[in-house]
């Protein structure tokens, strides 16, 4: 990549997607999934990033979405242990059992925007079930190197809280 777009890229706050699914989950779900979610919130219509949780980076629906994106998008995997603590606002029972969260959506996409991230949206569900997306905007942070998601590489470790790419 480019200087000169690696740098473009650097020069917004980015905004990264949070994807909780399941195994049967297909890339036409999550597809419509960010559609919806752009219709009341044009700010998701272009993101940096996508946090799954760790062990979900391979699925092939995410895969196959990623790459009929008209942009680049990093995919960041993030750690189990990392989802307890972060500040959901949507709660399941089923999850907050499992994972120590109410939304693993929600809570990935937190990790992944660390260390000052804000929810811009909280965990909207597939019509099948299968899926979730929630959102959150990586804040800037006074005398931290600030380096846009999608140009590829994780944050530095300073910068994450979680996330294990």
């Amino acid at each position: 990549m480019e200087l000169a777009a690696v740098n473009a890229m650097a020069d917004h706050e980015c905004v990264v997607l949070g994807i909780g699914m399941r195994a049967q989950a297909k890339a036409a779900v999550l597809q419509s999934l960010w559609i919806q979610a752009g219709l009341g919130l044009p700010a998701l219509t272009r993101f940096c990033a996508v946090a799954v949780l760790d062990g979900k980076e391979g699925s092939p629906a995410l895969g196959e979405w990623v790459t009929q994106l008209p942009f680049h998008v990093a995919i960041l995997p993030v750690a189990a242990h990392a989802l307890p603590g972060q500040p959901v606002v949507t709660r399941s029972e089923r999850l907050l059992r499992r994972y120590g969260t109410g939304s693993v959506a929600e809570a990935v996409a937190l990790s992944a925007a660390a260390p000052a991230p804000t929810l811009l949206l909280p965990r909207r569900v597939a019509d099948d079930g299968s899926a979730t997306l929630a959102a959150a905007l990586r804040h800037r942070q006074s005398g931290q190197i600030y380096r846009c998601l999608a140009a590829g590489c994780a944050p530095a470790a300073t910068e994450s809280q979680g996330v294990t790419a």
